[in-house]
């Protein structure tokens, strides 16, 4: 009973900060942001990956992809009227949202993804391991294995093993992020192993022993780390 009492004061609480259009703020006021919308988007496809659909949050997630439709088809169409080509973190955030949430794309929405999921292909000698890892599982849960599995072997390429730490990354291509590089990095490497290679269980436990270990030497920080890790066991 505590804890749905606390689930539900937790979506309320979600409800209300989303604005009109769907989108979220980085703070109450301010204006939706496409990257924190894209950061709650993917936790909730997470949360229900994990759990299976909630009704309570199901509107809301409607209501975000919407948001997020509209500034992925926007930034595209501008793009190519400038005729540029970059491939940024929202996109990736994007494509993988829609990626474990199963949403089946239409129209122009589905051709800015198409043209987004083009560019993704072409940053692999530019991505960091986090980007890497996302990358995996957007070719992945698209029927791209093959691409997928070779991304898989390049992380594992990446990583350090200590008996008492465990399997980590220890690489200048592990950059840091406001939210903390480690466990983020950490927990997309996990998922993406899981889902490409999971009979390579030896690997994944011993990446799970070192979020394990950071849990019981330091702290995980922050509270999206926690849900990260979370996650990511």
């Amino acid at each position: 009973n505590t804890m749905n009492a606390r689930i539900s004061s937790a979506v309320d609480k979600l409800s209300k900060l989303q604005n009109a259009d769907g989108s979220w703020s980085w703070w109450k006021g301010m204006n939706g942001s496409a990257y924190m919308t894209a950061q709650i988007l993917q936790t909730l496809a997470r949360m229900e990956f994990m759990t299976g659909e909630n009704a309570d949050t199901k509107e809301m997630k409607a209501s975000a992809a919407t948001f997020l439709d509209k500034e992925i088809v926007k930034d595209v169409k501008e793009m190519k009227k400038r005729k540029l080509q970059y491939f940024s973190s929202i996109h990736l955030q994007y494509l993988y949202a829609n990626a474990i949430s199963g949403r089946k794309l239409q129209g122009e929405t589905k051709a800015a993804s198409d043209y987004l999921m083009s560019l993704m292909k072409k940053e692999i000698k530019n991505q960091t391991i986090y980007e890497k890892a996302m990358t995996a599982v957007i070719l992945a849960r698209n029927g791209e294995r093959k691409l997928a599995a070779e991304y898989v072997r390049s992380l594992k390429e990446y990583t350090t093993f200590k008996e008492d730490m465990g399997r980590y990354f220890e690489t200048r291509r592990a950059t840091y992020s406001w939210c903390d590089y480690r466990i983020p990095t950490q927990v997309a490497a996990i998922e993406a192993i899981s889902l490409v290679a999971p009979d390579d269980k030896l690997t994944i436990t011993e990446m799970q022993r070192w979020l394990l270990q950071e849990k019981r030497g330091q702290m995980w920080e922050t509270p999206i780390n926690s849900v990260n890790a979370v996650f990511a066991f």
